[in-house]
């Protein structure tokens, strides 16, 4: 049996599984790849001590780091999570029945795609589904934000303070922004153009143009799909609290969730702000709350 299991391959998992190994703890980490939302960040220059770094190459430094230490890694899914007396049942895409006394959820979100001809080609290549993240890349570029809400209309906002022109795209007729985001957005320059859709994503090495519904060619640097995102919390047993979003509600403290010996850390936790290095201090923060957990049961 182990003592913990780690789910996810992201800043949180990663981090949680360096702090696990040196404090010692049989720990077995599952992920199905060591890239998700990082890995498709094209350039990031808010991690502290790269200036400037391809999502690529930060998230392969941190699988190396992690590599360094006694840790068992098995890129593999994790199927389900079963929750028994003192103890959880994993069961793993390649057939694996895994007893661990503590679980830590560490599985991200996922953003929506738009599901259009040229989106995941040019992801990380003028694609954009995190604005904080890559909002400085596009100094003085000309961008559009896609989503109407009021998280298109956030993003757009923070755009204008880099980019040279933001236009936002609604699918619909009808604004479902908050009125004071609508009214902040106009001052800040930003053009809003309604029932108006992608049909295909077009450029060379990076994104240039967009197709809409009505055939028209729209030249542009960098496209922010801000349509929402989906926490992947689906695997996690049923008695495991979530919010309206269905991300885990974790207590801020330790991240320990309602359910006793498990945890959760990052991007799938109610958490506010969604970032490289928030989820790599969730991951530290859990573990070494796990370590506590753990030599006091």
């Amino acid at each position: 049996m182990y003592e913990l299991i780690i789910i996810g391959g992201g800043p949180a998992g990663i981090t949680a599984g360096i702090y696990a190994a040196r404090k010692k703890i049989k720990t077995r980490l599952l992920t199905s790849d060591f890239i998700g939302q990082v890995g498709l960040s094209g350039k990031i220059e808010n991690w502290p001590g790269k200036t400037s770094i391809k999502g690529a190459a930060l998230i392969g430094q941190f699988e190396d780091h992690l590599r360094q230490h006694d840790i068992c890694i098995s890129e593999d899914d994790a199927l389900a999570i079963e929750q028994g007396q003192q103890q959880f049942t994993v069961r793993t895409g390649a057939a694996e029945t895994l007893l661990t006394r503590t679980v830590l959820l560490a599985t991200g979100r996922t953003p929506k795609r738009l599901g259009v001809p040229g989106e995941e080609h040019y992801a990380g290549k003028g694609v954009v589904y995190c604005t904080t993240c890559d909002a400085p890349v596009y100094q003085n570029k000309n961008v559009v934000v896609i989503g109407g809400g009021n998280t298109g209309f956030s993003s757009a906002i923070e755009l204008t303070d880099y980019a040279r022109e933001v236009t936002l795209l609604e699918a619909t007729d009808t604004i479902q922004a908050d009125e004071v985001l609508q009214e902040r957005a106009a001052k800040k320059g930003v053009h809003v153009l309604t029932k108006q859709t992608v049909q295909e994503i077009q450029g060379d090495e990076y994104v240039n143009a967009l197709v809409l519904n009505d055939g028209q060619k729209r030249e542009t640097d960098g496209v922010f799909i801000e349509i929402g995102h989906t926490a992947n919390s689906a695997i996690a047993p049923q008695a495991v609290q979530r919010n309206s979003q269905n991300e885990i509600i974790i207590d801020p403290y330790n991240c320990a969730t309602n359910v006793e010996g498990f945890f959760a850390a990052g991007d799938v936790t109610d958490i506010k702000d969604k970032q490289i290095v928030t989820a790599a201090a969730e991951g530290t923060k859990a573990a070494l709350s796990l370590y506590s957990y753990l030599r006091n049961i």
